[in-house]
């Protein structure tokens, strides 16, 4: 069978390479094209469209009727710097509730400030020692019962939560005024369980929730 095709056009669908002969030019180009030949067209055709539904079908937990409106496919590839969202992977909306478990997550990829509401904590003794706490956390102390907690990142904004581990103690704590790291802490109890309360060095524990 002789073969004088006019077109030939490579499909590469999901790793697989087809080789189209065209057909509907002038006669004399016509005559050498059979039955066969269109045939076989036909059947690369098929081929090559069920490949892409396959494709199609793999991509549905990220497409939508937005995305598949927008991109038809009829202008070619568009380049990525025109398509919404291009490049910054799986959105929070295309994976679903408890897909992603701890077994999932390779040590120390996913860290503290990663998080879009990280939190922050440091456990202090009543000598203003750390006594654990947010990596890179730090205490002092500047008279009785006053302490100042300064943690990595800007606390500034995040809702604060001291417990003293005395129960006579009353605690306060209030973000540094012009500090957004920083966290003024004051600790005060009452002598022989009465009276005016006196500051007083008490351990606690500052947790800020960003």
């Amino acid at each position: 069978m002789k073969l004088t095709p006019y077109l030939i056009a490579s499909a590469a669908v999901i790793g697989t390479a087809a080789v189209l002969v065209g057909s509907g030019t002038a006669a004399s180009e016509n005559a050498n094209t059979t039955a066969q030949q269109l045939l076989i067209n036909q059947r690369i055709s098929q081929a090559a469209v069920l490949r892409s539904n396959q494709s199609l079908n793999y991509l549905a937990p990220i497409r939508t009727t937005q995305t598949d409106a927008a991109n038809t496919g009829k202008n070619g590839v568009t380049p990525l710097s025109r398509v919404q969202g291009s490049g910054k992977g799986w959105t929070t909306s295309q994976i679903a509730d408890k897909a992603v478990t701890g077994a999932k997550i390779a040590d120390g990829t996913v860290t503290n400030t990663n998080l879009a509401h990280p939190s922050y904590y440091a456990q202090v003794s009543a000598a203003a020692v750390l006594a654990g706490g947010t990596t890179g956390a730090t205490v002092t102390t500047s008279g009785a019962g006053r302490y100042q907690v300064t943690f990595p990142a800007d606390v500034s904004k995040c809702t604060l939560s001291a417990t003293a581990l005395a129960a006579t103690t009353t605690i306060a704590a209030i973000p540094t005024a012009g500090q957004t790291q920083k966290v003024d802490v004051s600790t005060d109890t009452q002598p022989g369980g009465g009276g005016d309360f006196v500051a007083t060095n008490q351990a606690f524990h500052l947790i800020a929730y960003c």
